[in-house]
């Protein structure tokens, strides 16, 4: 949840103009925005850039961490608050242009890496990204030494190899709870966070900008993986991006699906709800 601001606390945060209409869009990166082989958002070029001349903030809301975000943004060129670690931590720009203002939102990392500790002394067999130099988890992961490094710099999750057994790693989740903590599996690491996900992002958004802009606002989100399910089914415009192998179904009656996977269908329906929007404003 949002911690309660005061006016000296929020002339720190860079807000922007207040757009004509009160929207903001949470999106996934991988698959979503960002196609799924090239990584490229190419075909949603025209409307980030349409959203921006509106005002309309554009939040990432990804599993990836603040430093791989931080490049991505200066790639797409896009300036608004971001969420990553699957709604673990939120950065808000200062007004300054000096950094960011951390909200962490679920457990801290170095909260995270004690309760580690403690298991592993437990005789729990793993290993995490913090035991692991650049060149490990590069290789793990596919990305390059540097791509890797950026990973590394995490706030509020772990992603971790298991080494130990099936049933050591029930009993390891469960033991998890206990320090306030949980874990799910990937398709690679099993990730350990804090009691949050993305929409927990989603929800602190819908709060600041109430609070920034006087107004309720609603929200579009999209996304195309199992990890994107609680955003969407929080949304207002929730937007199902086809996924790689199957499609994600989501309990929200205004789900709509995309025609087609990656930035081409987030255009698409990006699109078509600014344009049902604006002309919703202009008539009323």
């Amino acid at each position: 949840m949002m911690n309660n601001t005061t006016d000296s606390e929020d002339n720190t945060r860079k807000t922007g103009p207040v757009p004509s209409i009160p929207l903001a869009i949470l999106t996934d990166l991988d698959g979503t925005l960002l196609d799924h082989h090239t990584y490229s958002a190419e075909p949603a070029r025209k409307i980030l850039k349409r959203l921006k001349t509106l005002h309309i903030p554009v939040i990432f809301n990804t599993s990836k961490t603040r430093d791989e975000v931080l490049v991505l943004r200066q790639q797409l060129d896009n300036h608004d608050p971001f969420v990553c670690e699957n709604g673990s931590a939120v950065f808000l720009p200062r007004s300054d242009n000096s950094g960011y203002n951390p909200e962490i939102l679920g457990a801290s990392y170095q909260d995270i890496l004690k309760a580690l500790h403690q298991l592993r002394s437990q005789g729990y067999r793993f290993r995490g990204f913090n035991d692991m130099p650049d060149s490990e988890v590069a290789a793990l992961t596919g990305l390059s030494t540097d791509e890797a490094h950026l990973a590394k710099q995490r706030h509020a999750s772990e992603p971790l190899v298991w080494t130990d057994s099936e049933d050591a790693k029930t009993g390891f989740i469960q033991a998890l709870e206990g320090f306030g903590l949980r874990a799910t599996q990937g398709g690679r690491f099993l990730h350990v966070m804090g009691n949050t996900d993305k929409s927990n992002g989603l929800d602190f958004f819908r709060q600041y900008y109430a609070h920034c802009w006087k107004t309720d606002i609603r929200i579009a989100a999209l996304g195309d993986g199992g990890n994107d399910k609680e955003m969407l089914e929080a949304a207002d415009f929730p937007i199902v991006i086809p996924g790689a192998k199957n499609t994600l179904e989501v309990n929200n009656p205004a789900a709509v699906t995309a025609p087609t996977a990656g930035p081409s269908g987030w255009d698409h329906c990006i699109t078509a709800l600014l344009d049902q929007l604006l002309k919703e404003h202009n008539c009323g």
